[in-house]
């Protein structure tokens, strides 16, 4: 393979970045509002930052011309991945708050590039083991690098303005003061880095990193041989149903996981020599299975005592995945002949795996918010878990169309009781105070006259009023979110406000509010000029908002504008 020269990499990579950056910019400073579906919005950035995150990895050690290909097909199939998986909520800023999306998402992006790399190059396979590991730490070091020169470059910036500023100059505002020019500068600084990594990729190989990490090779084994032998005096009580307790140990399983393969490093050559480090990384190698069944057990009794959730469904699935690992490598340890290759080899296949179930949880054959919620519901009717314990709370707001689905089944049944019944609204229960979704409907509100809510502003409002506002912030209009708040001298007294909320049949409700000691509260309602109570308004009203058609018209009581709708607030 022909990597691109030195002279032209420069210029390309920072190109590339710039390119990034316009995006950023695009994305984070324009799109967002202008999108009416927030779907195609998520696949969008899902799209741009999967592509121009590998073919930022790719270019460099392969030639643009075979770096797009690649880069294209990764990022299209991260994002129809993800935009078929967001069906699962109705917005998707919930579907994205699970975090597993992110995680397969990042799971997928990370492993692909490595294979995408190693296929581009022309003298090896694309699965062979040592071209796999050591583009994988290279891309790890090359973008560690590139950060780090970003993050000092802003630095450097940041301190020229503060001397500039002793003479009158302000170079930071300057530079802010042309829209994508920061965004630009960012991508622009981070590709440069990148190409200088590779440019000098022999004096800045991963060799050192691996070296060091090896040298905590025998400070793993001793702690965790130190646990395993402690747990039988100290018992499994702390273990016991606790997700906590599953996941530190599946951490320390990972990091044995990640030292074990440093340890083996690509190839017989590179490999470990020195005998007493052979058997502290075979006697590591054979902890990690003990590691995963007590992390798998803590979880299983949790499962078995409260059922599945998300989360509970993610950790069991990283469970099940350490404990693969843990497997191979023991298994390998104790067939003793060729035990480092076996590992090499394991390492390859379980990668593979891991990319076929990041890309299975994006799909309908793996739904976590249905197991879930279905599982709940089958233990309720069971009679192995009290209405008081159902988890009304998630179904309704968490675990999007699957989780209401089971929470409208519930309301049907006439054995729950009527005071469980009263927690039941509208296909929904009113929710857990929580600065969360304060904050939460603290971003998602578009505001016009006024800064941006915090969650601190929201915190008069009640729990039902904060949920219903949520609800229609997640329903969208052409041009933007389901909400709209409008801040205005409406009269001398104070800061007065109105509210628009689409509700569930398509029209909008409009709320008067007031800012009083930094706080929103609710004082009235709206009226049109003819005297009708704001309710039931077109949801043409809430467009016009998103489109910046907002004026409030001179008048004894000034009148609030929406394109051809005309409100004011009233007490």
């Amino acid at each position: 393979m022909d990597p691109e020269t030195d002279a032209r990499l420069r210029p390309l990579l920072m190109l590339l970045g710039g390119f990034a950056g316009v995006a950023a910019w695009l994305f984070a400073d324009h799109f967002d509002d202008s999108f009416a579906d927030p779907r195609a919005y998520m696949t969008l950035v899902v799209f741009a930052s999967g592509f121009f995150g590998v073919l930022l990895a790719l270019v460099g050690p392969a030639r643009l011309g075979r770096s797009l290909p690649a880069a294209l097909g990764i990022a299209l199939v991260m994002a129809g991945l993800m935009y078929w998986a967001s069906f699962r909520h109705d917005a998707p800023r919930d579907f994205l708050e699970m975090g597993y999306p992110g995680l397969a998402c990042f799971l997928l992006w990370m492993i692909a590039t490595s294979f995408a790399a190693a296929g581009l190059r022309n003298d090896t396979r694309w699965h062979a083991y040592d071209v796999l590991f050591d583009i994988s730490w290279r891309v790890f070091i090359r973008y560690l690098a590139a950060m780090l020169f970003t993050g000092l470059f802003w630095g450097l910036l940041t301190l020229s303005d503060a001397l500039l500023q002793l003479v009158g100059l302000r170079l930071l505002s300057l530079i802010r003061s042309v829209d994508p020019l920061p965004w630009v500068l960012t991508g622009a600084v981070f590709g440069l880095a990148l190409a200088v990594v590779h440019e000098m990729r022999r004096m800045l190989s991963p060799d050192l990193l691996l070296a060091l990490l090896r040298l905590l090779v025998p400070v793993a084994l001793v702690v965790i041989a130190v646990f395993l032998l402690a747990l039988p005096m100290r018992g499994l009580s702390d273990l016991v149903g606790s997700l906590s307790a599953g996941g530190t140990l599946m951490s320390a399983a990972l990091a044995a996981i990640v030292l074990v393969t440093v340890a083996v490093d690509r190839d017989t050559d590179a490999e470990i020599a020195l005998p007493w480090m052979r058997i502290a990384t075979q006697t590591l190698a054979l902890l990690i299975p003990a590691l995963a069944a007590l992390a798998l057990y803590a979880l299983w009794l949790r499962v078995g005592q409260y059922g599945w959730t998300p989360a509970r469904l993610t950790a069991v699935t990283v469970g099940a995945v350490v404990a693969i690992y843990g497997v191979s490598f023991g298994g390998a340890v104790l067939l003793r002949h060729n035990w480092a290759a076996r590992i090499r080899k394991a390492n390859v296949g379980v990668a593979l795996l891991i990319v076929a179930i990041s890309a299975l949880w994006l799909t309908p054959l793996m739904v976590p918010e249905r197991i879930a919620a279905q599982d709940q519901l089958a233990r309720y009717n069971a009679g192995r878990l009290p209405a008081d314990a159902l988890p009304l709370h998630e179904l309704a707001n968490d675990w999007g169309r699957p989780g209401r689905e089971v929470l409208a089944v519930l309301k049907r049944d006439p054995t729950l009781g009527t005071e469980f019944s009263k927690q039941l609204q509208d296909g929904g229960v009113i929710p857990r105070d929580s600065v969360k979704a304060r904050a939460t409907l603290a971003r998602d509100m578009p505001v016009r006259g006024a800064d941006p809510l915090t969650a601190a502003m929201l915190s008069d409002l009640n729990d039902t009023e904060v949920a219903d506002w949520r609800a229609a912030c997640a329903r969208t209009v052409r041009g933007g979110p389901g909400c709209g708040m409008v801040m205005g001298q409406f009269s001398d007294a104070a800061v007065k406000g109105v509210v628009l909320l689409l509700q569930d049949d398509g029209t909008l409700r409009a709320l008067s509010v007031m800012l009083m000691d930094s706080r929103i509260k609710l004082v009235g309602y709206v009226v049109t000029l003819t005297g009708e109570i704001g309710a039931g308004l077109p949801p043409s009203a809430l467009e016009a908002f998103h489109a910046g058609e907002v004026t409030i018209g001179p008048s004894m009581t000034p009148v609030l504008k929406l394109g051809s709708v005309e409100i004011f607030p009233h007490n």
